[in-house]
């Protein structure tokens, strides 16, 4: 479902050549999550049987290609799956889902950019409050510490402390997206 957000996205902005799709798509997962050249074919051509995305003419796709490549446009029925892919809220904290979703929220209207932004934010801060209780129930458990060595129960209470840090950064970030959110609509409501 993350790829096919992904490549959906993608579409929404300009039709592509399929190897430009391939090249940004890698770009934007990066080195721990590339796309294969075999799975993106697959997926490519479910989503074009599934009348999602079409065959466009070369002239269609804003950058110039130096190969010969299939381009691929978003069909009206692919814009209407890409906005049941953005609407869908996870009831598990998805953080690369949200980031793949963060990338295309000028597609939705502001109400459901908030809506997005803000069960992101309540899931980021529940993670945080589970992850903290853990880490009090760990550092407080001493039957625990009975069978584990002070060195591996420093190293997990390290890294209990590491995931809280980097879902603090998530917080921060998700704010300052609500805040250009809020900031649009305040200027937009100006006469």
């Amino acid at each position: 479902m993350m790829n096919e957000l992904l490549v959906l996205g993608l579409l929404m902005h300009w039709p592509l050549h399929a190897y430009r799709l391939a090249k940004i798509a890698n770009n934007i997962l990066g080195p721990t999550g590339n796309i294969s050249r075999g799975t993106l074919s697959g997926l490519l051509a479910k989503l074009e049987q599934s009348g999602l995305v079409t065959e466009a003419a070369s002239s269609e796709a804003p950058f110039p290609s130096d190969r010969p490549s299939r381009v691929l446009a978003i069909t009206p029925a692919g814009r209407e799956r890409f906005l049941q892919l953005m609407l869908d809220t996870p009831s598990h904290l998805d953080i690369p889902r949200f980031h793949m979703k963060a990338l295309h929220l000028e597609f939705l209207p502001a109400e459901q950019q908030l809506f997005l932004i803000e069960h992101f934010l309540l899931a980021c801060q529940s993670f945080i409050r589970d992850k903290q209780a853990e880490v009090h129930r760990f550092g407080a458990d001493a039957e625990k510490h009975v069978h584990i060595n002070d060195t591996f129960s420093e190293g997990v209470q390290a890294f209990m402390r590491l995931k809280i840090e980097q879902m603090q950064l998530e917080i921060t970030w998700g704010q300052a997206l609500r805040d250009r959110v809020v900031g649009r609509l305040h200027r937009e409501s100006l006469p």
